[in-house]
């Protein structure tokens, strides 16, 4: 097994016949030349940190004849300031790398003395980035990295511990030797990896990222309910609900009491919509209601092309409500149902002659519409007919009832207001091209007013919500996050914590 072996020398690192040596730099210098020298003087030598470190890793990893040597970098300041350069360490890391190692029986190491230069090394920043320069890039072929923290200064020992924790993470331990103790590992390496993965996980839910929260708190091996919440989220917001309902049924089974009242006050029936065929048009307020929470994430996440992607989904799922709602015309084109749909599309056109010739007179860019298309604008064309042309159906009755007729004509405005987003779409990535997409150009595009106020395009979508009578309630993802950032501030915080 391979180690890896970090540590800051002090100034007590290196002792002169039980006497300390001082000052450390101009004596460190002046022993390395006498030893060369006079080698067998080393026996006055003593390490009184590292050595009694290193024999314990011995005994904790004892090296077989196959097993490759550890490698021991030790770290020696060399200020560049005249006036604190008298204390400076560099010269006690080459003793130690030259002399400790005769005293380790049983130890195969490579020992090699680095200076840290250019810094105060008790200005904790300036350590924190010298130590991001110094510290080997993920070494290869270590089964563990462990870093002293016993001597040098603590800036030095802070910077040295968290550029090793971002390096190799999980290999990574930390060994203190008490003044007068043995040495013994110390849990704040894992405790720091635990924190950063708390503070990435809430990162993730407040960016609502539920797919990377739920693998960041199976890591963090938070409660196996919130776990679950946290999948039943990311699958709710793929459109996935039957994958939705199944991790919800988890977090029921594995939650605790509190869970499980969350998931009773908030989630429980939100899918039911979803599910049911018998009230199509409670479920298409339900997808509506999932594609403006869903378009809503992308743009505060700035993920600007897949909102587009939400807002093109939007307006066409807005108008094929409307088709449905008004002029009672099918437009579902699924594999196992797309001939029927085409039939009786055609025949109830048919059967309104007043509808077909306006259909039939109407032009997109120039050239005829083709009506027996179930696009988008077709879509079009008959709420034109049935909102501003005053269409009725076959029997005579009003699509639009005339009390309501204001309400359509300004959601029909809204809804083609969304064009120049649906257009800009169509070039991007997700779309046909390879055009980029910003904050700014969203807004340039999109940029209706009201009571002087230009819309973002998020309220733009609640507007057409509200428009339809569609309760956007609280947000379920937003309930989802706060829920399992409270529990974490809870379940993270250890035995001391108020829960």
């Amino acid at each position: 097994m391979a180690i890896l072996v970090l540590c800051n020398i002090g100034a007590r690192d290196v002792m002169w016949d039980d006497q300390e040596i001082r000052p450390a730099r101009e004596g460190g210098e002046r022993l390395l030349r006498e030893l060369e020298q006079d080698p067998g003087q080393a026996t006055r030598l003593r390490f009184p940190i590292l050595e009694p470190c290193l024999r314990h890793l011995l005994t904790r990893h004892p090296q077989g004849r196959d097993d490759p040597p550890w490698q021991v970098i030790l770290f020696g300041t060399d200020q560049p300031d005249p006036h604190h350069r008298p204390s400076d360490t560099l010269y006690f890391a080459e003793l130690i790398a030259h002399h400790l190692p005769d005293r380790l029986n049983g130890l195969r190491a490579k020992f090699e003395a680095q200076r840290i230069t250019g810094i105060n090394p008790s200005l904790y920043d300036e350590a924190y980035e010298a130590f991001g320069r110094l510290l080997p890039e993920r070494p290869e072929g270590f089964s563990w990295v462990y870093v002293i923290l016993a001597g040098g200064t603590p800036a030095c020992n802070m910077g040295l511990l968290l550029q090793a924790l971002r390096r190799y993470r999980e290999r990574l331990r930390v060994l203190y030797l008490p003044y007068g103790g043995e040495p013994h590992e110390l849990r704040i390496g894992q405790q720091l990896i635990q924190a950063f993965r708390e503070e990435t996980a809430r990162d993730r839910l407040m960016e609502m990222d539920f797919a990377r929260a739920e693998a960041l708190l199976r890591e963090l091996g938070a409660h196996p309910g919130l776990i679950a919440l946290a999948a039943y989220a990311a699958r709710r917001a793929e459109f996935d609900f039957q994958g939705a309902q199944e991790a919800l049924d988890q977090a029921i089974r594995e939650g605790d009491r509190e869970i499980r009242a969350f998931i009773d006050r908030r989630l429980r029936h939100d899918l039911d919509p979803l599910f049911q065929s018998g009230d199509p048009r409670r479920r298409w307020e339900a997808l509506l209601r999932e594609l403006f929470w869903n378009a809503r994430a992308a743009y505060r996440s700035r993920r600007y092309a897949d909102f587009l992607g939400r807002v093109y989904r939007f307006q066409e799922a807005v108008l094929r409500f409307l088709v449905e709602d008004l002029l009672c015309l099918p437009t579902d084109l699924a594999p196992h149902v797309r001939e029927e749909t085409l039939q009786r599309w055609e025949k109830e056109i048919r059967d309104n002659p007043a509808l077909l010739e306006f259909l039939e007179s109407q032009k997109v860019e120039g050239k005829p519409l083709d009506w027996r298309q179930i696009a988008r604008p077709t879509y079009k064309a008959l709420l034109a007919f049935a909102i501003e042309h005053g269409g009725r159906h076959p029997d005579g009755r009003p699509m639009v009832p005339e009390r309501d007729r204001d309400r359509y004509r300004e959601l029909l405005r809204r809804v083609n207001q969304l064009d120049p987003l649906v257009e800009l779409r169509h070039r991007t990535i997700i779309g046909h091209d390879f055009v980029g997409v910003s904050e700014e150009d969203l807004r340039r595009r999109y940029a209706p007013r009201e009571n002087e106020k230009v819309l973002d395009p998020v309220e733009g979508l609640g507007r057409i919500l509200k428009l339809l009578h569609i309760d956007l309630r609280d947000d379920p993802y937003a309930a989802i996050a706060a829920f399992i950032q409270d529990r974490l501030s809870g379940d993270m915080a250890g035995p001391g914590s108020a829960r």
